[in-house]
């Protein structure tokens, strides 16, 4: 399955000389780091509703759950999606029969771990945190293999899934990367944080975040 002699990647389809650019690499271990830490630090926090909120509810029943059980079933490692359709779509998830109910966020990457410790015939993580970073330390190996881009995909949904229960969303863009090579997206980073590209990470702050309010016709304080 690895194949070091290729001519473009397969989740951007830029050039590189394996199935996972660096730039997808990079994009995949901080997907990874996030993951962490919405799964350790955010989430365990939001396990009750917010105010004038009340707990997902199962579908034509009138009872409520006290907690948000999406987040309980995020963090719980015994999680297990249901029976799948023809197109692999969640048809039955515990505990009610909502197709969107969500992954466990720590068993699937365990999950994920477990994959590629039998496809080098190691010994796989059993921890969360061990399994992070097994697959992080083996980003460069995995970018060599024909499923580098069903593994982005699956770590993209975990993180996608851990941002929406955590309910972080994406800030606007303020417009595209100023690196010649990148077709990346930058956006604020956060309080106290600079703009930063989604794709080759580049920050944007002083001259750099001038040139790119100018490029994009942005004002400037």
């Amino acid at each position: 399955m690895t194949d070091d002699r290729f001519d473009h990647c397969l989740v951007c389809e830029k050039p590189s000389t394996r199935y996972g650019c660096s730039d997808c690499r990079n994009r995949v271990g901080q997907m990874l780091r996030d993951l962490e830490l919405y799964t350790t630090e955010f989430l365990p926090l939001m396990t009750q509703p917010a105010r004038g909120q009340t707990g997902r509810m199962s579908p034509g029943y009138g009872s409520r759950s006290p907690a948000r059980d999406d987040v309980l079933t995020a963090l719980d490692p015994r999680s297990r999606p249901g029976d799948v359709d023809e197109d692999g779509e969640a048809i039955l998830r515990s505990p009610d029969d909502a197709g969107s109910w969500p992954r466990s966020l720590t068993s699937s990457a365990v999950t994920i771990a477990k994959w590629i410790a039998e496809e080098r015939d190691e010994l796989r993580p059993r921890s969360f945190g061990g399994a992070l970073d097994y697959i992080r330390n083996l980003l460069w190996w995995l970018a060599g293999r024909s499923d580098f881009d069903e593994l982005f995909d699956d770590v993209a949904e975990l993180h996608r899934q851990a941002r929406e229960l955590s309910g972080d969303r994406p800030q606007k863009p303020l417009g595209e990367c100023l690196n010649v090579t990148c077709d990346g997206t930058v956006r604020w980073g956060g309080p106290g944080k600079p703009a930063q590209c989604g794709v080759c990470r580049r920050t944007y702050d002083g001259l750099d975040w001038v040139r790119l309010a100018v490029a994009n016709n942005l004002e400037v304080a």
